[in-house]
């Protein structure tokens, strides 16, 4: 309603020339939110978002929290429309402003709505224990290509999650389990049921190997009938079959699925002999 009231506004202050012709009418970003905002919980944060109306007038600008990992969900519209410019600011920052959110710029004069996604996280810590996970921490971002997991995952010193015994599965579901409670950056991946392992059989369809050496599996914990190879998926590709694996987030028990799924991971640090292990199993 806001919206539509500042439309109206504008539209009666400057009647002549507020909508152009469509074929000479653009708009214009002049800034946009990066795609990764890192901010620290108690420190400010400030990001600027603005555009132009060439031939038109300037366009509403505002903000969405909550639009999910693969910004996809509608969000909340956050309090302030401002013309032609906004400034997303937070005071002091606290854990639950750490979401997904995008800039959205509309105009009046019925041009399509330009979205711009960014995250506001917080620094991963990886591998020390500052959000209560001990020497497994939940570092996930919300990728494409199981490869990019395995790329991302190196990156930090870590590894794709993958447990080589039934203890490290209970272990793997427990942490995942306090990380969407306590890791900031994991709370928009709380509903996500399903997050991948460093498994697959990209070589032999049935052969589970690793991905970090292509090494022969020698623990698996399989849902029932899986894996299957299902590949009626309405929007499977050709060559895209069920060849990666997953990890339910409440059985704790695996499932193939296609490497064309958004889904969350898990980077497992290395063993360290100063963080003490914790106690997933009696916690069951």
């Amino acid at each position: 309603m806001m919206r539509k009231l500042l439309c109206l506004v504008a539209l009666v202050a400057t009647v002549s020339g507020y909508c152009g012709k469509r074929e000479f009418r653009n708009i214009e970003v002049l800034m946009r939110p990066p795609p990764v905002v890192e901010v620290i919980v108690g420190e400010s944060v400030s990001i600027v978002c603005s555009a132009h109306g060439h031939n038109m007038n300037d366009p509403l600008v505002y903000w969405v929290k909550g639009v999910g990992p693969d910004y996809t969900k509608k969000g909340k519209a956050l309090p302030g429309t401002s013309i032609g410019k906004s400034v997303f600011s937070i005071e002091e920052v606290e854990a639950e402003d750490i979401d997904s959110y995008k800039c959205v710029i509309e105009d009046c004069c019925g041009e399509p709505k330009i979205e711009i996604a960014f995250e506001l996280v917080v620094p991963d810590d990886t591998c020390k224990d500052v959000y209560g996970v001990g020497n497994v921490v939940y570092g996930a971002t919300w990728l494409q290509k199981l490869a990019d997991a395995v790329k991302d995952c190196k990156s930090k010193g870590m590894e794709l999650a993958l447990p080589k015994n039934a203890i490290e599965n209970a272990l793997l579901l427990h942490d995942m389990m306090v990380s969407f409670n306590t890791h900031p950056n994991a709370n928009k991946f709380s509903r996500e049921n399903w997050l991948w392992l460093g498994a697959h059989d990209n070589n032999w369809e049935g052969i589970w190997q690793t991905s970090k050496k292509d090494e022969f599996l020698t623990f698996t914990n399989w849902d029932r009938k899986q894996p299957d190879n299902k590949i009626t998926d309405a929007d499977h590709f050709p060559s895209d079959t069920q060849n990666v694996a997953g990890i339910h987030r409440g059985s704790g028990r695996w499932d193939d699925s296609y490497m064309h799924f958004k889904r969350a991971y898990v980077c497992l640090c290395p063993e360290r002999e100063d963080v003490a292990p914790i106690a997933a199993v009696d916690a069951q």
